[in-house]
């Protein structure tokens, strides 16, 4: 039986930890975009409707996020410390880190917010949701080119 190396299995995690946050944030998103919010146009209780599912789904929304940044510069690393990064890989990296923090800075944030509030905050920055939905879905399917393109080592995990 061969031995467990802890290294590769934290790798391993830290993938589906980023991969199950970003599908959580990306269908929230989609499903806030284009399910709850063309509902406000609707009547006023639909209006409530709305807020009462935004306020509800807050509390996954920032764990998401920050299990999502969390595990995205631990993998980063990972990865450019294995020397195999190259012009290519680190350009795409580059922008789907830039895609990601500024779909996630026009959603809100990492921290959180009262989620009854309607006052901008300044500072914020301030897109529509179908342009945070793109710079996100954006993000992650760079996300799943780069591990399709530079997969990981096989011989760098189990030994």
């Amino acid at each position: 039986m061969e031995q467990l190396d802890l290294a590769a299995l934290i790798r391993i995690v830290l993938r589906l930890v980023h991969a199950i946050a970003a599908a959580v944030w990306l269908g929230s998103g989609v499903f806030l975009v284009y399910g709850l919010l063309p509902l406000r146009r609707v009547s006023s209780s639909a209006a409530d409707l709305v807020r009462a599912s935004q306020t509800q789904f807050r509390r996954w929304w920032v764990a998401s996020s920050a299990l999502l940044l969390g595990s995205g510069v631990a993998l980063m690393f990972d990865r450019l410390a294995d020397g195999r990064g190259t012009f290519t890989y680190v350009t795409l990296l580059a922008v789907k880190v830039a895609a990601g923090v500024l779909a996630l800075a026009a959603s809100g944030g990492v921290l959180p917010r009262p989620a009854n509030t309607r006052q901008i905050v300044p500072g914020t920055l301030r897109l529509s949701g179908r342009v945070v939905l793109f710079l996100a879905a954006l993000s992650y399917l760079i996300g799943v080119l780069l591990s399709v393109i530079y997969p990981p080592d096989p011989t760098a995990g189990w030994r």
